[in-house]
């Protein structure tokens, strides 16, 4: 079945603007070949009143470039080089501008007959005008606006006041934007959970960055390893192993506080916690004794009990975000592969009946849910090459593809919060075959546009988890 982006092109009106005309649904598939990136100019933003001084340049000068790089970065926009639209940009903002007020982008003054056709002519369909000021009683102040030139409507502006993070607003206004034109939410508040080591030999430990592999921050240390991060479904909370008491067990951290606590504490192997959607139960691998079985408990370590039991291992659970499913790596029938329960809800889940979901591959292992629980992402060994690849199917096991091939081995894929890309480990050697150490790399969905975070600092990289957006933004 094909993948589908709802183009709702909604509005966002800053306070002072007015509503400008709905915008009609359009579809576009993403998989059909005469699918293309929505051409984009993004003039720099313009610099007014008291702000236009060197150091406001400045401020307008990185803001334009952060927004084209936002935008670039999510897949769906190609943006134009300034000089392609010099001459259009003087004439448009000649007419409007002046220099001291913001009006000129805030209002609801569309471009004229002319215009549109001015800019379409130029390759241009989505034209982003902004303007930085400090008005009293506001401070500084940010103001943006984009018009659908292939449509010849407004379909977004938005005003911001009291600024104390500027380039956290632009992210805001990226969100906003990518948001508007395919009905998801954006992925520029949310964070990537990831295991590290800085230097050869050390211990792997648990990190956590921006949605770029930006902004780097650690939460354990210590001369032993942590391992199997994931996110609490709002964000705030990271289960993860770790062998600081030997033994491994599960641990919670709080991002906010900075505390971690201790949720298992048994003469096995415990690991590999997953949320559920609503957050109140964790669902973790356990043995005992020769077995290996998927148990659960709530986020404060109590009401442990089994949930799905069967002859070999049973690791790795991942609830899918609707609530009704549970995907994980079974062995009972030869080598690990891919299995889906379905959940009964109540005051805890209960699993009524699984099923095996992948044949092919020698091995396949760590199932991740897309947003909206209709496709699961893995990685799968094939053996006649031996390497590793992701790979995407539908909760039933139908529609495989896979989505990496002859780029070392690829594993532990994440989907972003919007379902639109794909968090990987790979650790492949520039555009070949050889293998390297781990890094972080990005994808759409389909596979295209590969490219590696750029994360500084690291020995090796690995186990990517992507988060939901940040509640606090």
């Amino acid at each position: 079945m094909k993948r589908y982006i709802i183009l709702l092109f909604s509005l966002f009106i800053c306070s002072s603007a007015l509503a400008a005309d709905a915008v009609a649904p359009m579809m576009i598939s993403i998989d059909s070949p005469a699918f293309r990136k929505i051409v984009t100019a993004t003039p720099q933003i313009q610099a007014v009143g008291a702000i236009n001084d060197p150091q406001g340049k400045k401020l307008v000068e990185e803001g334009s470039q952060e927004l084209t790089r936002l935008l670039v970065f999510s897949g769906f926009f190609a943006t134009l080089a300034d000089a392609a639209y010099a001459p259009a940009w003087t004439q448009f903002t000649g007419s409007r501008k002046t220099k001291e007020s913001t009006a000129w982008v805030a209002d609801s003054r569309g471009m004229s007959g002319e215009e549109y056709v001015q800019w379409r002519a130029l390759g241009v369909e989505a034209l982003t005008v902004g303007a930085l000021s400090e008005e009293p009683g506001k401070g500084l102040v940010l103001s943006f606006k984009t018009i659908d030139v292939s449509r010849g409507k407004e379909i977004l502006a938005k005003q911001f006041t009291r600024i104390t993070d500027y380039k956290a607003t632009i992210r805001q206004y990226a969100d906003y934007l990518l948001e508007a034109y395919t009905g998801k939410s954006g992925i520029f508040n949310s964070r990537i959970v990831f295991v590290g080591r800085r230097v050869k030999g050390a211990q792997k430990q648990i990190f956590t960055s921006d949605f770029d592999g930006s902004n780097v921050v650690a939460i354990t240390e210590g001369e032993y390893p942590h391992l199997s991060p994931s996110w609490s479904p709002d964000g705030r909370y990271i289960a993860f192993t770790s062998y600081e008491y030997k033994n491994p067990e599960l641990f919670i951290y709080d991002t906010n506080t900075r505390i971690k606590r201790r949720l298992t504490n048994f003469a096995g192997l415990d690991s590999g916690a997953n949320f559920s959607a609503d957050g109140k139960w964790i669902a973790y691998t356990s043995s005992r004794g020769d077995d290996t079985d998927i148990f659960m408990t709530n986020p404060q370590g109590v009401g442990k009990r089994l949930l799905i039991e069967g002859q070999g291992l049973d690791v790795d659970p991942k609830f899918s975000p609707d609530g009704k499913h549970i995907a994980f790596v079974s062995g009972r029938f030869g080598n690990p592969h891919i299995f889906v329960a379905n959940l009964e809800k109540g005051d805890a889940p209960r699993v009524t009946s699984d099923k095996r979901l992948t044949y092919a591959g020698w091995y396949n292992a760590t199932p991740n849910w897309s947003p909206d629980s209709e496709k699961i992402v893995f990685a799968g060994y094939d053996k006649d090459i031996n390497r590793w690849d992701a790979f995407l199917m539908n909760p039933d096991g139908s529609q495989l593809e896979r989505l990496t091939l002859k780029n070392g081995d690829n594993e532990s894929p994440s989907f972003a919060p919007n379902g639109q890309l794909i968090a990987f480990q790979s650790n492949r050697i520039g555009d070949g075959n050889g293998k390297g150490q781990g890094n972080l790399w990005i994808m759409n969905r389909d596979g295209s546009n590969q490219h590696k975070l750029d994360v500084k600092g690291f020995y090796d990289i690995g186990v990517p988890m992507w988060s939901s957006n940040r509640k606090d933004q």
